[in-house]
């Protein structure tokens, strides 16, 4: 299992020669955080069956998410971006999230 400072510095290598390598460990921290809620929600869709922290097989799912929602930051709800020629589309959290299995059982 990763700590949470080894999962900072995964991000900073995956967003080197961006400003995502020099960002301060409080935002990845809280994007790393985000990042879970939203992985654990994902793949555990009722609550009674839902663990506190992310299994060690989808720690490097919640690094990806992670920069997925940084790279985001200042577009949020975009998915798509037009200006003078320039054609950019976003990755779509609900795209990446639907690669993952989600764990079935039965609504309480």
């Amino acid at each position: 299992m990763m700590t949470l400072d080894e999962k900072i510095q995964h991000v900073k290598i995956i967003g080197k020669g961006s400003e995502l390598a020099n960002e301060d460990d409080d935002t990845i921290s809280t994007y790393l955080l985000l990042a879970k809620d939203r992985l654990l929600n994902h793949i555990y869709p009722f609550e009674g069956d839902r663990p506190v922290e992310v299994e060690p097989k989808y720690e490097t799912k919640q690094i990806e998410l992670a920069v997925i929602l940084y790279n985001k930051r200042g577009a949020e709800g975009e998915k798509q971006h037009n200006e003078n020629s320039v054609n950019r589309q976003y990755v779509d959290e609900e795209d990446f999230l639907a690669k993952i299995p989600r764990k079935v059982g039965i609504p309480l």
